[in-house]
């Protein structure tokens, strides 16, 4: 099985794709590397794709310490990339991802090409703190059917719920898998996150993307990452929820290819 061993712990990675150039992919909150699924067919065309659970995510080890810092996650990400021999990327991240991919630019920055943060947040405002309370809430109160029900409306758009109410079966039993204390440890990372004062010091080309339905990380944040790094480009997904790799796996295809195309050539691997 693809581990490494950083910090006592062992990390899973997968790695695939024809391509030549790294595109390493950062999770969600409670993703794993499965989630990418639905992108991979297009993204193995041209990419050699790489995607790592963090800690307390899939197969990664969890260790009982009260959170799990955003700033170690980057590191452990580093460490995945070390031990295959990789030196830069173009680094692809959603929503917890896009901020681990912050603070992995920050402290690795000759490490990444490019970077496309998708329904991410630049820090977690008092709204994030209460949704998060409230998913808690509903796992003590509900068990995993609860608090899946209590997410529906910020993670998805209404077209969505409407349309793809299919896979909402099946994301119901993947939900019911994942282990809610590592979520929680996670969450505690998600809570000091705030990189308002330093978004300047990350200097590279930057896309960002977001659904004008999303409800968890809203216009408002991409903004605030838009206006805070040199240059970045932002784009308005219409009619998108915040699970962009679920709604919108094809568009979200396409922003990575058009904009790996339309930046400075990148710097040697």
């Amino acid at each position: 099985m693809p581990f490494i061993q950083t910090g006592g712990r062992q990390l899973f990675y997968e790695i695939s794709g024809q391509g030549k150039q790294p595109l390493l992919l950062f999770n969600g909150l409670t993703m794993s590397t499965a989630a990418w699924t639905l992108l991979l067919p297009q993204l193995e065309q041209r990419y050699q794709v790489i995607r790592l659970d963090f800690q307390g995510q899939g197969q990664s080890e969890a260790t009982p310490q009260p959170g799990y810092p955003l700033p170690q996650q980057a590191d452990d990400a580093a460490a995945v990339l070390d031990a295959l021999g990789i030196n830069t990327v173009y680094l692809v991240a959603l929503s917890y991802g896009g901020m681990v991919a912050q603070h992995f630019v920050r402290r690795h920055p000759q490490r990444v090409q490019r970077l496309l943060l998708a329904a991410t947040l630049a820090w977690s405002d008092a709204v994030n703190t209460e949704i998060a309370a409230s998913w808690s809430q509903a796992e003590k109160t509900g068990g995993a059917d609860l608090r899946f029900d209590i997410s529906l409306p910020w993670l998805f758009s209404s077209r969505f719920l409407q349309a793809g109410r299919a896979m909402l079966p099946d994301l119901r039993r993947i939900a019911a898998t994942v282990a809610w204390p590592n979520v929680e440890r996670i969450i505690a990372g998600v809570m000091a996150h705030d990189a308002r004062s330093w978004l300047d010091e990350l200097q590279l080309p930057v896309h960002i993307i977001v659904g004008d339905e999303d409800r968890l990380t809203p216009l408002y944040q991409a903004r605030l990452l838009q206006s805070g790094i040199a240059g970045a480009t932002l784009s308005i997904l219409p009619g998108v929820g915040h699970a962009i790799h679920l709604e919108a796996p094809h568009v979200f295809c396409q922003h990575i290819f058009q904009f790996a195309e339309t930046q400075p050539a990148p710097k040697e691997a």
